[in-house]
């Protein structure tokens, strides 16, 4: 029934026309935050693992084999195929994973109109391959079917599932990897300040939220259409290792976590629709106003008004330190760019002290960006100078980030020991 309610709210989704279309910009599935911050964050946190898993097959007679489970449009084949590698500035190709070296890339859904859309796309190679399947009753596979170099989820996948059925099929997946396969899991944080409404420290009073995908509707449609819900499970890394530490035990195969890390902590896509939380904040629409060309962005609204809810101290402490970085950095560029207006031989303020490396390291850039911009062709602001500023917020949210739960997604990757 779970599965039901997800897949038609999916359709919905799907009909409305911006679920699928691949249109860059300032709103819908694939807008800027999705393409620059939330795409990247996944593969930049991936990439030193699979990194070496590609490094053994290019000494090695097979290629790379990927499996998406809940694929969607396809958009994880688009993410993997693009993952950058360690390049330098004089190299053209940066995909980490060679398309020579590409095997086979195994997409599973149970929605028969994503899956058309990602065939659409991505079908004339003939390495990839679309199936409707089910994962809730296990892995679909094959008799005889090959093991996979990485078993990937992506956007909150496995938050579809129950207990139960993320450890049948972490299970499975132990039984069909061979040694050094990956598993990339991921779930809907718990303490996203999204969903501030739902926190709670009795992790059994509210194991799940219900979802609704109406942020890709104007505000003043939302209250008017009926949207879709369903139910997505609310994780902690406590619960996912539980969860992982049972299904080890039970197929005998060692499951080792390697990585957690939240993904969207402040430009989720619900932190302006005040769905589940009573002080929504455009902050998204706001961060997409800066990585779009020709287009100035108004600095005040990109300021963080964070309000801490009793009796959650640590994610207050943590998710108050980010807000008050990210206010900090935007001060601060506003105070560059002024300076900047007043005269050219003027010297530039310095960056304010503090105690947080990202936060000092995202100053200098900006300091180092407005002093450059000078000279330059075209509107050096909306071109340059927001551009970098976002760029300077994302690093802020990657690297003040402690992968427990506070994010839109928390994700795990896992290594098959055997």
């Amino acid at each position: 029934m779970q599965e039901e309610h997800a897949d038609q709210a999916y359709s919905e989704a799907i009909q409305h026309g911006q679920y699928s279309e691949r249109i860059k910009g300032l709103r819908g599935k694939y807008d800027h935050i999705r393409l620059l911050w939330e795409d990247l964050i996944t593969a930049f946190y991936l990439r030193p693992h699979l990194e070496s898993v590609v490094k053994k097959k290019e000494t090695s007679t097979g290629g790379l084999r990927l499996y998406d489970l809940g694929c969607g449009t396809g958009d994880g084949y688009d993410l993997l195929s693009k993952l950058p590698g360690k390049t330098k500035l004089g190299e053209h190709d940066t995909r980490l994973i060679p398309q020579e070296l590409l095997e086979h890339y195994k997409g599973v859904d149970l929605n028969i109109e994503l899956l058309k859309e990602g065939e659409n796309v991505f079908g004339h190679y003939d390495h990839v391959n679309f199936c409707k399947g089910d994962f809730s009753n296990g892995l679909p596979v094959e008799e005889g079917e090959s093991s996979y170099d990485l078993y990937f989820t992506s956007y909150g996948t496995l938050s579809h599932s129950s207990d139960e059925e993320l450890e049948k099929l972490l299970i499975d997946i132990a039984h069909h990897a061979h040694h050094g396969s990956l598993i990339m899991g991921d779930w809907i944080g718990r303490f996203s300040y999204e969903w501030q409404d739902l926190w709670t420290e009795n992790f059994e009073e509210r194991t799940h939220m219900d979802y609704k995908i109406n942020y890709l509707y104007e505000e003043d449609e939302r209250d008017d259409i009926e949207v879709s819900s369903f139910p997505m499970r609310l994780m902690t890394p406590q619960e996912v290792s539980t969860i992982v530490e049972r299904a080890a035990e039970r197929s005998g195969v060692d499951l080792e976590i390697v990585r957690f890390f939240d993904r969207s902590l402040f430009v989720g896509r619900h932190i302006e629709t005040g769905t589940y939380n009573g002080n929504p904040q455009p902050i998204r629409s706001m961060v997409n106003s800066l990585h779009e060309p020709g287009l100035r962005t108004y600095f005040p609204d990109l300021k963080f008004d964070f309000q801490p809810k009793k009796g959650f101290t640590w994610q207050n402490r943590l998710l108050g330190d980010l807000a008050d970085c990210w206010n900090s950095l935007v001060d601060y560029t506003m105070e560059l760019m002024k300076f900047s207006d007043r005269s050219s031989s003027e010297l530039l303020p310095d960056s304010p002290l503090t105690e947080f490396p990202a936060l000092e390291r995202a100053y200098e850039v900006m300091r180092q960006t407005v002093e450059v911009s000078k000279g330059l062709f075209g509107d050096t602001r909306a071109d340059l100078i927001e551009s970098q500023l976002g760029f300077a917020l994302r690093s802020l949210e990657m690297n003040m980030q402690r992968g427990m739960g506070l994010g839109h997604g928390l994700v795990a990757i896992i290594r098959v020991n055997k």
